[in-house]
C-alpha cells in the first residue's frame, strides 16, 4: 500500500501560524493558531490569563500540551475536523473544514465561551457532526465533578457552516449536573443525534438525544442500555435509511455490542454483542470500537472493530454483519502485540481500511491494514507513524482517492500534535 503524507500540524509556542510541511500539493494546509479567530456570534473568545497566573497554574499541575482532543466527521465530499487544544496555560477548541476532501481547509475558527475550562482527553474526545449549513460539537467541562474525568457537557451549534457559533442548550435534561462523558454525534435528514455516558440511575448507562433544529435544543433523551462499561468510548453511524447504530462496551460481560434506533419510529433495539469473548472485567479498560456501514441495495453490511482484554485472547479483532447487526462473522485477530485504539471506514466500491494504534518497546505506532473484499481478507499492515512518538487513536475517513487517517502524537518538544496521511 503506497502512502504519502499531506498534512502535518504541529502546535506551537509562538503567535504565529504553524508552518506546515506539505508533500505533492500547493493547497492550503489544515492549520493551529494559537491566537483566537475573528470573533464568532454570541459565544465569546477565551480571554487568555495573564503570565503569571499561567505559570503558577503549571507549577501547581503539569498539563499536556498540544492538540489533546480529535474528532472527524465526513459529510459526503466535507470533512470537519474539531480539536481541542492546550497551550500555555489556554485551551482552545478549534473548527476546521476541508471542501474537497481534504486537499485544502478553511481558516481555523475557534470555540471558546468565556470561562470555559475545557475538559481534553484523548479516548475522552470532543465530538462533532454536521448536515448541509449545520454543524454541531459537544465537549466535556470540567465542573461539578471529576468523576470518569469529565462533566458536565456543552453544546455548541453553527448554522452557517462553522462560521459563527452559539451555545446550544445541554442534552442531559435530566442529568445537567452530573458526570456526562464518552460522547458521539452522527447526522443525517432526521437531525443531529447524540449519544453519551452518565450515572443518573446509579450506574453507569448509555443516553440518546435527537435535535431537529441544528442543536439548539434536544428532545427528552432515551436510555439505551441503563448498565453498560464506566469509561469506553462509543460509536454512532447512520445508514442511508436514517436509522442509527451505537457501538458501546458492555457490562457483564464487558464483550462491544450493537443498539440500532429505527428512523421511523425512534423505538431502541440491542441487536447483538459485537465478538463473543465473554469477558469478565471490572474495572474500566476506556477502549471502544470503530464501526463503518457500506451499503448495497437495501442490503446494510455493518464492519466493526473491537478490542478485548481478555487474558486468553487479548488484542484487536474484525467482525462483519450482512443483516444489519444482527449477525456477525467470527471475528478476525488484526495486528501484533497489544493493538487497542481502532477505526475502520470503508468507500463506495466496499474497499476497508482499518488503523489502530499498538505498543512498542520504543512507544506507540499508528498501524494501517487494507481490505478489497469486504473484510474477507487483509493486506499486509503499513506503519504510519515514527514508533518513538507515542503516536494514539487514530480516526478514517473515506476519500475518493483513497482514505485519509488522523492521529496525534507526541513531538520532540513534548508536545503533542496532529498528524494526517493519505493513503491510496
Amino acid at each position: 500500500m503506497k502512502s504519502r503524507t499531506i498534512v502535518q500540524v504541529r502546535t506551537l509556542l509562538s503567535l504565529a501560524l504553524v508552518a506546515v510541511a506539505v508533500s505533492g500539493c500547493s493547497t492550503q494546509p489544515i492549520a493551529v493558531v494559537k491566537t483566537p479567530a475573528a470573533p464568532t456570534k454570541h459565544v465569546k473568545a477565551e480571554t487568555p490569563a495573564p503570565a503569571h497566573q499561567a505559570k503558577k497554574k503549571q507549577m501547581m499541575h503539569k498539563q499536556e500540551s498540544g492538540v489533546l482532543s480529535l474528532d472527524v466527521f465526513k459529510e459526503n465530499h466535507k470533512i470537519h475536523v474539531l480539536t481541542g487544544i492546550h497551550d500555555q496555560g489556554v485551551s482552545t477548541l478549534q473548527y476546521q473544514r476541508s471542501d474537497d476532501q481534504g486537499h485544502s481547509w478553511t481558516t481555523p475558527v475557534n470555540i471558546a465561551p468565556q470561562g470555559t475550562v475545557f475538559n481534553f482527553h484523548r479516548g475522552n474526545d470532543s465530538q462533532i457532526a454536521a448536515w448541509g449549513d449545520n454543524v454541531v460539537v459537544a465537549w466535556m467541562n470540567r465542573g461539578y465533578t471529576n468523576r470518569h474525568g469529565s462533566g458536565p457537557m456543552s453544546v455548541a451549534y453553527s448554522h452557517d457552516q462553522g462560521q459563527t457559533w452559539s451555545l446550544g442548550e445541554m442534552a442531559a435534561s435530566q442529568w445537567k449536573n452530573g458526570t456526562h462523558a464518552f460522547m458521539d454525534l452522527t447526522a443525517n435528514e432526521k437531525g443531529m443525534h447524540f449519544v453519551w455516558l452518565d450515572s443518573r440511575n446509579g450506574k453507569q448507562g448509555l443516553q440518546y438525544a435527537h435535535s431537529t433544529n441544528g442543536g439548539e435544543t434536544w428532545k427528552p433523551e432515551t436510555t439505551l442500555d441503563a448498565k453498560t462499561c464506566y469509561c469506553c468510548w462509543n460509536t454512532l453511524a447512520s445508514d442511508s435509511h436514517n436509522n442509527l447504530y451505537a457501538l458501546y462496551r458492555d457490562k457483564d460481560p464487558s464483550d462491544m455490542a450493537l443498539i440500532k434506533v429505527a428512523a421511523n419510529s425512534g423505538v431502541s433495539k440491542r441487536l447483538a454483542r459485537v465478538g463473543e469473548f465473554d469477558w469478565e472485567f471490572q474495572g474500566c479498560p476506556h477502549v471502544g470500537g470503530g464501526l463503518a456501514i457500506h451499503e448495497q441495495g437495501n442490503q446494510v453490511q455493518l464492519h466493526a472493530m473491537v478490542s478485548t482484554m481478555k487474558p486468553e485472547k487479548a488484542g484487536l479483532y474484525y467482525l462483519s454483519s450482512v443483516d444489519g447487526g444482527i449477525h456477525w462473522t467470527p471475528e478476525q485477530r488484526m495486528g501484533q502485540g497489544m493493538a487497542v485504539h481502532s477505526d475502520i471506514a470503508v468507500n463506495d466500491s466496499g474497499a476497508l481500511l482499518a488503523s489502530w494504534d499498538v505498543a512498542g518497546p520504543m512507544g506507540m505506532s499508528i498501524i494501517t491494514s487494507k481490505s478489497l473484499d469486504q473484510g474477507k481478507t487483509w493486506l499486509n499492515e503499513t506503519v504510519l507513524s515514527k514508533t518513538d512518538m507515542d503516536a494514539t487513536h487514530p480516526k478514517v475517513v473515506a476519500v475518493d482517492e483513497g482514505f485519509l487517517v488522523f492521529w496525534t502524537e507526541k513531538a520532540e518538544g513534548g508536545s503533542k500534535q496532529l498528524q494526517i496521511k493519505k493513503l491510496n
